[in-house]
Order: structure tokens, then C-alpha cells, then sequence
């Protein structure tokens, strides 16, 4: 992509804007670098709130849950330099997996990591966009993103809480952004899965720790490998030591869902980690003791995202390939 830019509109009438032009152009030009957007009209976020708060009362939400909801999620619509008008949506691709070798005490062992999205890069197109037009965006974190994707038309629910998008599958990342440019497509549509899901059980079948529910939609987050992986102390008695499969989150799920069938496949080089490598990292080090050659290696798959957990998990890893 080298010095390419994202959104090369051309403005036409004398520079007069043409809200529903504009916004076409940057739809069209974001797929062809494998991005999803849609705007959605600020007047939804009262909407949005609503419904999650009608969602938790009717819920029985575990306590990760309910923190998600009491406190990481925000509602009001900040105060900036400009007006906001609406809210886009922006599902970022990426690569699925990749795998990684560990060579210690002579062995070596097989993992899978991540690939992360190509975010700064995307919010970077996004913004120069906009402002060729004379239009901003200020990110927002803390709003519902796959609740959003799914109103906005972007995305289906599966059965796992994961949303999927046609012909990127579940491999998304998404960013929000408030922005002043007018919603003229008025697009809010009812919470939708995948047809797919009413017949299908991979997912619940193939979930290592029982999280996926088929009598209910939501899943027992506090039971998902992800969360385990991402949470510090030792893992509970109950866990098997044969799930152990990523450095972080886990893929069981994604991996089996025919959702992903044209995705799954889609994985970048692996990565292999010499003995002096995989014995600092299982000694907790992080990416302040790394040379620069080793970081640019790993940073396509943010290593050290959950640093005080990787060692941690290396070893469980590593254990279940000793059985």
C-alpha cells in the first residue's frame, strides 16, 4: 500500500459536498483494502442504551458481564470541536492465525497465536478521508462495536457472541468513531444471527470449555478459554490441560464455524521462537529485554497484548504437548 492513499475522491460541482457521494466513495473505497463501514445517525445511541438496559434486566449477566456493561460501556456523546452527527462503524480484516514454535530443552512445541488488525493504519485512511471533505472523527472505545456492526448492517451474530461479516468471517476488528458528517442513509435494523446458527452446533460442540450455550444466546463468558487466558492467577482445577491451544484468547469456535469456511485458511507465516527466546519469555520478560529483530518478528501478533499472562500460558502449552 507504500505511500497510497485510502480515500482519493475527487470533488466535484465546484467542491460543493455530496453527503451520499462522499459517503459511497468511502464505503467503496474501503473494501478494496478489505474494510467494512457504515454510518450510523447519532440519534440511535439513545436507542442502543435503551436496549441495553432492557438486555440487562431481562439477563442473568455473570459478573465480567456486568462490568462490562455498568461500567466499560458509555452512552453519552462527548463534547468536541465539532458537531456530532452520527457514529461510524469500521470492521478492520485480518488474517487469522499463525503458527508458533517454541524450541526449549531440545523439543520444540506447537501453538497458535493471533494476527492482529491492521488498526492504526485504518484509523490513519479513515481520518485523512474525512478531512478532505472537511469533515472529523473522534474514536470512541467504549461503545457495543459488534451490537453496532449488527444494527448498521455490517454484521450477523453467531451463536458464540462473535459477529461475522460477509466475506471477512469473524476475522474483525472494529473501531468507533463520533464524527460531524450527516447521516443521509438512516440504516438501524433489528439484532440478527446467522441463519446458519438455528441448525448448526459446531461452535457448541467444538467450545473446549462448555461456554457456548445452546439454550440461550449468550455465552458464560467467565467460562470462555479467552477469558481464562487473559486473566491472571492460576488456571481453576477443572480446566483440562489439553484445551490449551493460543498464546491468548482461543480459536476452537472460529476455527470449526462454516461461517468462516472462505477465512479459516487465511493465516500468515509462522513464527518460531529459539531457545533463548521461548526461555526469556517464560521467564516473564518483555519487549524492554528484546532486540528490535525479535519485536518486528512478533508484531504482527502483539505478543506482549497480555504480557502478565503469556509465560503462564507458554508453560500450559507446553504441558499439554507432554501428555
Amino acid at each position: 500500500m507504500g505511500g497510497m492513499h485510502l480515500f482519493s475522491f475527487k470533488s466535484n460541482n465546484g467542491g460543493k459536498k455530496k453527503v451520499e457521494s462522499v459517503c459511497n466513495s468511502i464505503k467503496e473505497e474501503a473494501m478494496r483494502y478489505g474494510y467494512r463501514l457504515q454510518l450510523i445517525d447519532i440519534r440511535h445511541l439513545d436507542d442502543l442504551e435503551r436496549e441495553i438496559k432492557t438486555f440487562q434486566q431481562i439477563e442473568e449477566l455473570n459478573g465480567f458481564q456486568k462490568w462490562i456493561v455498568n461500567e466499560l460501556y458509555d452512552f453519552h456523546v462527548p463534547k468536541l470541536e465539532f458537531q456530532v452527527k452520527s457514529i461510524i462503524i469500521m470492521a478492520v480484516y485480518h488474517p487469522m492465525s499463525t503458527d508458533v514454535t517454541f524450541c526449549y530443552a531440545g523439543r520444540n512445541y506447537e501453538a497458535k497465536a493471533l494476527v492482529r488488525a491492521g488498526l492504526d493504519r485504518a484509523r490513519e485512511y479513515l481520518k485523512e478521508g474525512l478531512s478532505r471533505w472537511g469533515y472529523h472523527a473522534k474514536e470512541s472505545y467504549n461503545l457495543p462495536m459488534k451490537r453496532l456492526a449488527v444494527h448498521g448492517g455490517l454484521a450477523v451474530y453467531g451463536r458464540n457472541n462473535i459477529t461475522y461479516v460477509e466475506g471477512l468471517g469473524s476475522n474483525v476488528s472494529y473501531l468507533a468513531f463520533f464524527s460531524d458528517m450527516p447521516c443521509e442513509e438512516d440504516v438501524w435494523l433489528e439484532l440478527k444471527v446467522a441463519d446458519l446458527c438455528a441448525q448448526c452446533k459446531c461452535c457448541i460442540e467444538s467450545c473446549p470449555t462448555g461456554a457456548i450455550r445452546e439454550d440461550r444466546f449468550l455465552i458464560d463468558n467467565q467460562k470462555c478459554l479467552s477469558f481464562f487466558n487473559e486473566s491472571e492467577g492460576e488456571f481453576p482445577d477443572w480446566l483440562s490441560k489439553e484445551v490449551h491451544h493460543t498464546l491468548y484468547d482461543c480459536l476452537r469456535c472460529q476455527e470449526h464455524c462454516p461461517l468462516n469456511a472462505s477465512v479459516v485458511e487465511d493465516n500468515i507465516d509462522g513464527i518460531t521462537f529459539t531457545e533463548e527466546e521461548t526461555r526469556m519469555l517464560l521467564q516473564g520478560k518483555g519487549p524492554e529485554d528484546f532486540p528490535k529483530e525479535f519485536l518486528n518478528k512478533v508484531e504482527k501478533i502483539d505478543l506482549f497484548k497480555w504480557k502478565n499472562t503469556l509465560s503462564r500460558n507458554m508453560r500450559a502449552i507446553m504441558e499439554s504437548k507432554r501428555m
